[in-house]
């Protein structure tokens, strides 16, 4: 017997216990464009570095090398670098906190928290910042396998700390706006050879679009941070306990050892390329696409590119915005938009709402 518009496939689907999820289908028609950016993911070859050194008379520590995963991994950073200071037995409450990106904030934000005097120097701030342009999907840092065991180890603290203060801003009294928990819905296209990360993770779902589009897919919760309500309130926090900003460019370690502060914390990210003689990042330029916000889209979606590695379809909710994402340009640090790569975005998620990426 021939069952038409998938009608089987629904039926043997409930027999076998995959749910049902409705959901409505965004509109990313070039009327409904709001604005587009690009933002710079610093990734490093050797991943995270958070350690400790003494240049002349100040210890400084290192804090920096999150390669695009800051938002997920920066309250665990912050941590590391309190042990780390707090083992040190600094003579001085007074400390430095160079960069004012998410790292530098919730580093500041520690720091205050734990009794220290804060000075937030940067030459940039909030919302001219890559801080400001990633997206906050829940993205842990990976590692390569022949990584050493004590930098495993090292990201893994980060990870499973940051989650911990990430989870505290999910009840009914957060700590910090703009974080929940969102369903995310992944699907992988067909004639691929590498679907998106998630593709083995959660429950099977069959997704049915109101555009009439249905897709089989996975569905999992996981953390969502509306980047520009986190770094809004992080800084007006960091702000409100006390610390210090000053507006200042660094041009050398000189100036660094200039600051009164015996104290520095390095959070300067790809600027440790020019002041520490960092040589181990290799940067990774992204493109988004800022759509109006919508009501009844409220979820993730993820979808691979068939036969690239270096593209996908990722949609992530903002309370202003919805962000549509899914490009990876290794080694590329211009902060300019190509007119081709975004078409190329929008592009790619109009197959994938559309049905034209059709699945195996």
């Amino acid at each position: 017997m021939i069952y038409k518009i998938g009608f089987f496939a629904v039926i043997c689907s409930s027999l076998f216990g995959i749910e049902h999820i409705y959901l409505k289908t965004p509109n990313l028609s070039r009327d409904n464009i709001m604005g587009i950016n690009v933002g710079i993911r610093p990734w490093r070859k050797a991943g995270v570095r958070i350690e400790a050194e003494h240049l002349q008379d100040k210890l400084i520590i290192h804090n920096y090398g999150y390669g695009g995963s800051g938002i997920t991994l920066c309250f665990g950073g912050a941590n590391e670098v309190l042990d780390i200071l707090n083992n040190q037995n600094p003579s001085s409450k007074k400390v430095a906190v160079l960069g004012a990106g998410v790292v530098g904030l919730a580093t500041a934000y520690a720091l205050l928290e734990a009794g220290y005097e804060v000075c937030v120097y940067s030459d940039a701030w909030s919302p001219h910042l890559t801080s400001n342009v990633g997206v906050g999907i829940w993205s842990p840092l990976s590692l390569p396998e022949d990584a050493p065991k004590e930098k495993k180890n090292l990201h893994q603290r980060i990870l499973e700390s940051s989650e911990r203060e990430f989870l505290r801003c999910t009840g009914d009294h957060p700590r910090f706006a703009g974080v929940r928990f969102i369903a995310s819905y992944s699907f992988k296209a067909k004639a691929s050879q590498e679907a998106i990360t998630t593709k083995h993770r959660g429950e099977e779902v069959v997704v049915h679009f109101d555009n009439g589009v249905v897709k089989n897919g996975r569905r999992i919760y996981e953390l969502g941070i509306d980047g520009k309500l986190f770094i809004e309130d992080l800084s007006s926090k960091v702000q409100n306990m006390g610390a210090v900003l000053q507006q200042r460019h660094f041009e050398d370690l000189t100036d660094i050892c200039s600051l009164e502060e015996p104290v520095i914390i390095n959070c300067t990210s790809v600027g440790s390329r020019k002041l520490f003689l960092d040589e181990e990042f290799i940067l990774v330029r992204g493109q988004m696409i800022y759509f109006k916000p919508q009501e009844g889209i409220d979820y993730l979606l993820y979808e691979n590119v068939p036969d690239s590695t270096t593209s996908w379809v990722s949609l992530f909710p903002w309370s202003d915005r919805i962000v549509l994402g899914g490009v990876y340009e290794r080694g590329i640090e211009e902060l300019v938009n190509d007119p081709e790569i975004i078409d190329r975005i929008i592009e790619n998620a109009q197959k994938c709402l559309s049905g034209e990426s059709s699945q195996k």
